[in-house]
């Protein structure tokens, strides 16, 4: 009798413990919604470049200036190279300082050279066929041209620009007739044709120096835009 009384006393207590087991066993677990999140996330591989996202600024230590030459580039400051300066309607951009223009007038796409026509540049000759000599203008059409100079057949020139359509071989070219001794590749290369002085028929009036290489640059020498038809780009070289 007094094992069965011991054994009515410890029931409740046994029933107690099995309720709480079982509750414990049965109630799922609640992740917070930071953990829920960081979960979610480390369940998508970090090497799937479907889920990768690209950057939609510039780092955070980049200049204001070079967050804009990432996205297009900047408009050219100071004065306009000489052989757009007289094209109506023209702009021109530059990707940095030292780097080639860009420049676009009407339909036509202008590549010039900063440095102009420098002792190591891009050369040609005047090709005027049947006609006596080809005329350097200040522009060329549709725009405004006056003519500058006129330039005999076979004269040596180097290249300060090219203006093409959008598409294609360059049109037109901004040419420079510069003394052929000027250049060190002309003493072995007879495309230069003889040296000394451009045999130049000016329509302007003339500079009251001769043509020259200054500290690098050329002066007093006729320079204007020429129709790709009166010329022939040294494409190899001297």
């Amino acid at each position: 009798m007094a094992c069965i009384n011991y054994f009515l006393r410890l029931l409740p207590c046994l029933l107690l413990a099995a309720c709480n087991g079982s509750a414990s066993d049965s109630r799922t677990p609640v992740i917070s919604g930071e953990a829920s999140a960081a979960r979610a996330a480390s369940a998508i591989p970090a090497s799937n470049p479907l889920n990768a996202t690209a950057p939609t600024t510039a780092p955070a230590n980049a200049s204001p200036s070079k967050q804009g030459a990432l996205s297009q580039d900047a408009a050219m400051e100071g004065p306009l190279p000489a052989p757009v300066a007289t094209l109506p309607g023209v702009t021109c951009t530059q990707k940095r300082k030292d780097w080639t223009p860009e420049c676009s007038a009407g339909e036509y796409r202008i590549v010039v050279n900063m440095e102009g026509c420098s002792g190591d540049g891009l050369y040609g000759q005047i090709l005027t066929g049947d006609k006596p000599s080809a005329s350097l203008g200040t522009g060329f059409p549709p725009f405004p041209n006056d003519s500058v100079a006129k330039l005999h057949d076979m004269q040596f020139v180097c290249i300060a620009a090219t203006a093409r359509k959008q598409v294609g071989e360059p049109l037109w070219y901004y040419v420079m007739a510069i003394p052929a001794e000027s250049v060190a590749a002309c003493k072995h290369s007879k495309l230069c044709g003889d040296p000394g002085t451009p045999k130049v028929e000016w329509v302007k009036a003339s500079p009251q120096g001769a043509c020259r290489l200054e500290h690098g640059q050329y002066a007093d020498c006729a320079a204007g835009w020429v129709s790709a038809s009166d010329f022939a780009e040294f494409s190899m070289g001297l």
